[in-house]
């Protein structure tokens, strides 16, 4: 993993808006998330896993890059199934499995509500305890990539025994989300 994360890094770059950079706004400074700052946050997402969480989202590093704002969470799910679903109104996010497996679906949300409040971890986002329609099903493992664009619903299905952890690369064009407090 300590060689994988500058790799993804290039990868979130590569994603990045395209009108950010046709704003004229150009980058002047690079950010490292250290593997160290990964593990400890890891450990701190696997804490608060008590009987009853089904994830744990933590963002450990916001940047601000002038059109938009590049976050990275480490999420931490138990094994189980499940059938909630998400999708994000404006954020781009790309998952990299760190370790454990499970089954991701996405496709279209049926049925979804908004939530009272913007969650500065996630952005605004519809949630939907119903089937997601036209549904994709990918087995994820330590190693793959999944980019869930805008509008796209997604929920993982299933998760296998161990659980599950990956980092999460949102690309936040809108600047909603915010380091926890």
């Amino acid at each position: 993993m300590r060689n994988a994360t500058p790799w993804m890094l290039a990868v979130v770059v590569a994603l990045l808006p395209a009108r950010a950079f046709a704003q004229g706004e150009t980058p002047t400074k690079s950010v490292e998330v250290m593997n160290p700052a990964i593990q400890e946050a890891v450990q701190k997402a696997l804490q608060a896993l008590k009987p009853g969480v089904t994830v744990n989202d933590r963002i450990i590093s916001l940047q601000d890059e002038g059109g938009y704002n590049v976050a990275v969470a480490v999420v931490a799910r138990p094994a189980g199934t499940f059938q909630n679903s998400l999708s994000h109104d404006t954020i781009t996010e790309i998952y990299y499995v760190l370790r454990g497996t499970g089954t991701q679906v996405t496709g279209t949300m049926a049925g979804g509500t908004r939530g009272a409040t913007v969650s500065r971890t996630i952005g605004p986002s519809m949630s939907s305890n119903s089937p997601i329609q036209n549904a994709k099903s990918t087995k994820l493992g330590p190693g793959d990539i999944q980019i869930i664009p805008p509008g796209v619903a997604h929920g993982f299905t299933s998760i296998d025994a161990g659980g599950i952890e990956y980092l999460v690369f949102r690309v936040d064009p809108d600047h909603l989300l915010a380091m926890p407090q």
